[in-house]
């Protein structure tokens, strides 16, 4: 099946923004901040970020919750688009690894002036105060929720704690926002899980299952040579996948 069939088949309503919205000027200095990494920056071709912070509505003053962060692509941004009325909290997984890079990362944001890294011990609650952050940003990790060994076609009661978590720290309106690798629809959730993507439908029922109200979808990466079917470390595509992009709200 062609591309163009799969996401006509797709029950989400999908729409693209590119010419639809500026990207805002608080957006653009972020993308801009001069305190970025050369790595960071070469990816943005890739990963669009103006059209993705647009999309999920970061305004100036906002509390924004970067979960597993990584080496901080979008914390970097997100810090100048926030700007210094606003913070952005960098959550990683406490690994050896992040434990290691602590000292250097921390001292890249304090450059940066607005951005804590927090490190957390797997399986522990999210370490922010009930309703403190108008976005929780989760990019590329949701694959890892919506299946665990065992768990059949049901999401797994691990993950269902994670997002009862996540809605606790959102604010009345606030986004939790979503950037994943995509699956066929269709797709059973181990086989999408060993390629590391998620089907759309699935993700949704399990988003709106905890609680969350579905605000939208935007076809800002799409690559008509992805059949949605690979694995993204074996088939060259990483990097250069269809992802959802997806917005919920906290009712």
């Amino acid at each position: 099946m062609k591309l163009t069939s799969i996401i006509a088949a797709s029950a989400l309503a999908m729409f693209s923004i590119a010419s639809a919205k500026e990207i805002p000027a608080n957006i653009k200095a972020g993308i801009d901040n001069p305190n970025r990494t050369e790595d960071n920056r070469a990816r943005d071709g890739d990963r669009k970020p103006g059209k993705v912070l647009t999309f999920f509505g970061v305004e100036e003053g906002m509390n924004v919750a970067d979960l597993a962060s990584g080496g901080g692509y979008f914390s970097e941004i997100l810090s100048g688009a926030v700007g210094p009325d606003g913070h952005v909290y960098a959550h990683n997984t406490a690994s050896q690894q992040a434990q290691d890079s602590r000292a250097q990362l921390e001292e890249h944001y304090a450059s940066f002036g607005n951005i804590t890294l927090d490190l957390v011990a797997q399986g522990e609650p999210l370490p922010y105060e009930d309703s403190s952050m108008d976005i929780v940003l989760v990019s590329l990790i949701v694959h890892h929720l919506h299946y665990a060994e065992g768990s059949g076609e049901t999401m797994p009661a691990r993950s269902s704690e994670v997002y009862a978590d996540i809605k606790r720290i959102l604010k009345p309106g606030g986004v939790f926002a979503i950037i994943e690798h995509t699956a066929a629809p269709g797709t059973t959730r181990a086989e999408s899980a060993a390629w590391h993507r998620a089907p759309e439908e699935t993700i949704r029922a399990d988003i709106t299952s905890a609680g969350f109200e579905f605000d939208g979808g935007a076809d800002i990466h799409v690559n008509p040579d992805d059949d949605l079917k690979n694995n993204i470390f074996q088939s060259g595509l990483r990097g250069k996948t269809t992802r959802m992009v997806h917005r919920y709200v906290k009712p």
